[in-house]
């Protein structure tokens, strides 16, 4: 049996409605209902400035 896995602690996973596709903290689907886009590299800068690790809008990692 596998251990469970690490909860990520972004409110977004719980909530019902959530404005983004991808969790900013993980990376993970969080509203399979929006569909993920191609962001320029201008965006993908302004998310690191805000300290997210991946792209809410694609889902891509941006911080190491």
């Amino acid at each position: 049996m596998t251990p469970p896995k690490d909860r990520c602690p972004n409110f977004n996973h719980g909530r019902a409605n959530v404005p983004v596709r991808f969790c900013s903290m993980c990376g993970e689907v969080v509203n399979k209902n929006i569909s993920s886009q191609v962001c320029s590299e201008e965006e993908h800068a302004i998310r690191r400035r805000d300290r997210n690790k991946y792209c809410v809008d694609c889902g891509e990692q941006l911080i190491q």
